[in-house]
This record gives structure tokens, C-alpha cells and sequence, in this order.
């Protein structure tokens, strides 16, 4: 078996740069819009590249809240279970959280927690993972993070269901969520 053997040439590392992180966050809130999921208050969210090792939403009463995106290298980018990925899936998902705030009356109701089978703060999982029931292992987690991973499905696939999970009826169902909620948000109405 050879051994490792260290290169000549230095490691080059492209990390994420302002210009990177905005140019992934006009593609995703562009989605957003598109698909009439953008209304004014998430204008007030803060957007952030952070040095150390980050990818969240923080919200704080009364406050609008943020996104912390780390200044991880491209290459090294790597969703909640290990995976790589993008940045564009990243700022979805975190971009779901901060709709969940901003319009908490979606995810309080109670077609949200027919739909993911518990409250959207929930801290414990639902069910164990079932690919009949999550888009991603991680969805399995809590309701709140079942939404965002759908909702990041929802943006990345422009608001169509990929064939693969149409014959998912649990999935469906939370597809249909969305599409219900994009509804509501671009008629002005705020509740269900």
C-alpha cells in the first residue's frame, strides 16, 4: 500500500468571499420572490460571513434577526450531515428559518403541525428518519428543520415536486404546505 505523499505545490483554499455569499443570497431570495416568498420584514434580516465554523439563523425577540454564513473553503462546505453542498442550499434552509420567524402564524398553526407532526420549535424528533416522510436525514430532527429542508427543495426546484418524491404522500403533503403558504403571502393574507 503507498503512503501518503505530500505535495510540492501548496494547498490552495477558495474561501467564501462577501462577493460569493451575496451573489448566492440574490439567487436564493430571488427564488423566494419568484415563487411570492419574500414579504417586507425579512428585508430587516442581517446577512454575515463569519471566521469561524457557522451556518445558522439567530432571532431574538423582538428583533428581525440574522443569518451566519462561515467563511468555510468552497471545497470544505458540508451540510448537517457531512454531505457536501452548496452555499445556495445552505442560505435556503437558513432562509426558511428566518420566514418561520418573521411569520411565525405559519408555522403556529395547525395545518403546520398536522402537516410535520409536531410544533415548528419542537425539540425532539418527530419520528426517526424515514425517506417516505424527510427529504434528508437531517429533516428527521425536529419539525422546524423537516420545513427548512423542504423549503430548500421547494426554492431549488422553483416550486415544482420532483417526480421522485410525487409518490411520497407524507412529503407531498408538506410540499403542499408551501405552496399554500406562497399562496397566502402573495395575496397579503396571513393566516390559515
Amino acid at each position: 500500500m503507498p503512503y501518503a505523499q505530500r505535495s510540492s505545490r501548496p494547498v490552495t483554499r477558495h474561501l467564501i468571499t462577501l462577493e460569493m455569499l451575496d451573489a448566492a443570497n440574490r439567487q436564493v431570495t430571488g427564488e423566494m420572490n419568484r415563487l411570492g416568498m419574500w414579504i417586507e420584514p425579512l428585508d430587516q434580516v442581517g446577512l454575515y460571513l463569519r471566521d469561524r465554523n457557522t451556518g445558522y439563523y439567530a432571532w431574538h425577540s423582538g428583533t428581525p434577526g440574522s443569518i451566519h454564513i462561515s467563511r468555510l473553503s468552497l471545497r470544505d462546505l458540508r451540510d448537517r450531515q457531512g454531505r457536501h453542498t452548496r452555499l445556495t442550499d445552505i442560505l435556503r434552509h437558513e432562509w426558511a428559518h428566518a420566514l418561520a420567524a418573521c411569520f411565525s402564524h405559519f408555522v403556529d398553526s395547525p395545518r403546520f403541525i398536522r402537516t410535520f407532526g409536531g410544533s415548528y420549535d419542537r425539540p425532539l424528533p418527530v419520528r426517526p428518519y424515514d425517506p417516505g416522510h424527510h427529504v434528508t436525514d437531517y429533516a428527521a430532527v425536529m419539525p422546524a428543520e423537516d420545513f427548512a429542508e423542504v423549503f430548500n427543495l421547494y426554492l431549488r426546484h422553483k416550486g415544482r415536486l420532483p417526480r421522485h418524491l410525487s409518490t411520497k404522500p407524507v412529503i407531498v403533503r408538506k410540499w403542499r404546505f408551501l405552496v399554500a403558504v406562497a399562496r397566502r403571502m402573495s395575496a397579503g393574507k396571513r393566516r390559515f
